[in-house]
């Protein structure tokens, strides 16, 4: 068969990844329609399908029966093919996909062939000419290989004329289809293989000699241009930067590389970014941003606080970076999400990717910034001083605590509740400690640190803990502690027991968190998302410790156990010579609590449990030598009515449970 041809253009041009046909298992999917007795495609949205062998004729066009589309209705009206949901239309050995149209008339109409599955969708549309083409398409650029393209949906004259007219109900027009090809179609077998990537080494400085190859793309109306005069105090024997004036919106930034599709910018062992960048104010948000050309979606970004003057800042993609993608592309993103950008300018210099090497700063990465001052912090071998709250009265930093956050004063509560520093209630063996009313939202927390002078105080890799002793008014309150670094946040929590507890929160082990961040704040949230008692609780925090900072240890409150659910008997059959068995109920109280069972045999019936031995009212008599939590009916039971009860015991003393009786006599 002869027919006209043509390709959608893409960008990016199929690739091999070293897998052969059998490799990958694939198995063609082609439709011609010549066995079909019956269409068995289905049709959505106003579109009508119908097999037949009347076809219009083309040059040199033969075919015994294709499909006829009569379509109308919605502007995304179609039909489609479902194939079983583990196969896949396309695979790695071959993304590509050709077809048959036939277009009605000469205006500008467009023919969308697009894929689908579960999580997964691949859009292409071609413009077509009048009579019959061969559609050649490929899907390689936005291919997931992990992923089953199991649903061939065809829609004509997708929007109608000019391809972008989308009306509320399209006229009708026909169409006709042939000879559907998917050369890569794979089912479930395929061997899934990551796709060979290079990791170069890039430093972008601007000068003479750099041979990064960047590429600065503006968007968002961001201006940027390569200067010789930015602030002094930047990089070492540099001439140019790259000087940035931001604009609204909150996300316009500056594409600075575009490596080609099969490298990436991070690898193993190397997944900072690091840039000399100099701020005209610090805490702003600063951004890198790392995209994928394969899958567009998939984009990793990495925040750090500004602060004022030049600085060497250090993007860790190490949480987030994943290196079976590659990420050719970064970009820059200076105040971030900020609607109301000033217009003083940026400047960043000596950008490293992939372990490159560039320029320190004037005054080394751990010296003073020229041009505005603020110091920089080169996270590599920067050791974060240890810091303690004790809210005593020599305590400045705890004393900024006992007042309302707001931007003018970030340290204190937020939510409605109410801090204060008071004497701490008794056996926290220490003076004085910050309290917390929760009055307002269930919310309700506590800014306990906040570094607004570039002094940063932030966890690492030996220092990982967050630490204070805190007092809860309940058992098992939930309790969050949060770690801030600009708007980007990591969190634990950790259930309290009511009294006094030493609270130890290893971020090592919270999602996100990395050794490399600069956290700049600390947020305290005692009861969390839990809606506020009335009267209020009050909740105490004392000795908050960060960096290897010591909390000072507590003697525990002592509470004598609880019983919040009472102890119960389980009978299948209450007949001599059956197995009962007791429930000890739930129980709170401090510190261990061992348990003692024992069972007795009543002549009248109890329906309520009580917290006290049976009266003798209740005519009951205590077993003699049954103490485990099973029981075997004697021929002294026949007839009576069994109790059990539960003694818990801890350092603060005993409680009793004791059941309400069997629902009936034993037999």
């Amino acid at each position: 068969m002869l027919r006209k041809l043509v390709a959608i253009s893409l960008a990016l041009p199929l690739f091999s990844i070293g897998l052969s046909v059998a490799e990958a298992a694939s198995s063609p999917w082609s439709e011609d329609f010549e066995s079909m007795q019956t269409y068995t495609g289905t049709d959505f949205d106003g579109n009508a399908t119908e097999l037949v062998s009347d076809q219009p004729a083309g040059e040199d066009f033969t075919s015994g029966q294709a499909i006829k589309l009569n379509n109308q209705g919605a502007a995304w009206a179609g039909t489609k093919f479902i194939l079983p949901s583990t196969s896949s239309a396309i695979s790695n050995a071959n993304a590509t996909a050709s077809i048959s149209v036939y277009s009605p008339d000469a205006l500008d109409r467009c023919f969308m062939l697009k894929l689908e599955g579960v999580g997964a969708a691949i859009e292409r549309k071609v413009h077509v000419s009048q009579g019959w083409q061969t559609l050649n398409i490929t899907y390689a650029a936005d291919y997931d290989q992990t992923k089953n393209y199991n649903v061939i949906a065809l829609m004509p004259n997708f929007a109608s004329v000019g391809c972008e007219t989308f009306t509320a109900g399209k006229a009708l027009t026909t169409w006709y289809v042939d000879n559907i090809s998917f050369p890569g179609a794979r089912d479930a077998a395929e061997v899934i293989v990551p796709e060979e990537r290079s990791n170069p080494q890039a430093l972008i400085n601007f000068e003479a000699n750099d041979t990064s190859g960047y590429s600065l793309i503006d968007f968002g109306g961001n201006r940027s241009s390569i200067v010789t005069d930015a602030p002094e105090g930047g990089s070492i024997d540099s001439t140019k930067a790259l000087k940035v004036v931001t604009a609204a919106p909150g996300w316009s930034g500056t594409t600075l590389i575009k490596k080609s599709r099969l490298a990436s910018l991070i690898s193993q062992g190397a997944m900072g970014i690091k840039a000399n960048i100099y701020s005209p104010v610090g805490g702003k948000i600063l951004m890198i941003k790392l995209e994928s050309l394969v899958h567009p979606s998939q984009i990793v970004e990495v925040r750090q606080t500004s602060v004022a003057g030049w600085k060497t800042y250090t993007f860790d993609f190490t949480v987030g970076g994943n290196l079976e993608q590659d990420y050719p592309m970064a970009s820059i993103f200076f105040d971030f999400d900020n609607a109301n950008k000033s217009s003083d300018p940026w400047y960043v210099d000596d950008i490293t990717f992939n372990g490159a090497v560039g320029a320190s700063i004037v005054g080394g990465d751990n010296g003073g910034g020229g041009g505005g001052g603020g110091g920089t912090i080169d996270l590599g071998s920067y050791t974060a001083p240890s810091t303690l709250l004790t809210f005593e009265s020599d305590d400045e930093l705890g004393a900024l605590t006992a007042a309302e956050a707001n931007p003018g004063h970030p340290e204190g509560v937020f939510g409605g509740g109410i801090g204060q520093i008071v004497d701490s209630p008794k056996d926290s063996n220490h003076g004085q400690a910050l309290a917390i009313t929760k009055s307002g939202e269930q919310w309700t927390g506590v800014n306990a640190i906040v570094d607004l002078s570039g002094a940063i105080r932030y966890t690492d890799d030996v220092n990982t803990k967050v630490s204070f002793n805190f007092y809860s008014p309940k058992a098992n309150s939930p309790t969050a502690v949060q770690l801030f670094q600009g708007d980007a946040v990591v969190e634990l929590i950790q259930y309290a027991p009511r009294g006094w507890s030493t609270l130890n929160f290893d971020f090592a082990t919270a999602p996100g968190w990395s050794a490399n961040n600069a956290y700049d704040k600390l947020v305290i949230f005692p009861d969390f998302q839990i809606p506020v008692s009335q009267p209020a609780d009050v909740y105490y925090i004392d000795d908050v410790s960060v960096n290897g900072a010591t909390t000072a240890s507590i003697v525990p409150t002592s509470v004598k156990p609880r019983a919040t659910k009472a102890a119960a008997i389980t009978a299948k059959k209450l007949k001599v010579g059956s197995v009962i068995s007791a429930g000890r109920g739930t129980w709170t109280g401090s510190g261990s609590i061992s348990y003692k069972v024992s069972w007795y045999r009543c002549s009248t019936k109890a329906v309520t449990a009580t917290t006290a031995k049976p009266t003798s009212a209740s005519k009951c008599v205590v077993i003699a030598g049954q103490k485990s939590a099973s029981y075997k009916l004697t021929k002294a039971d026949k007839g009576k009515y069994i109790r059990v009860l539960i003694t818990a015991t801890n350092s603060a003393g005993s409680t009793l449970s004791l059941s309400k009786s069997t629902t009936g006599k034993v037999s």
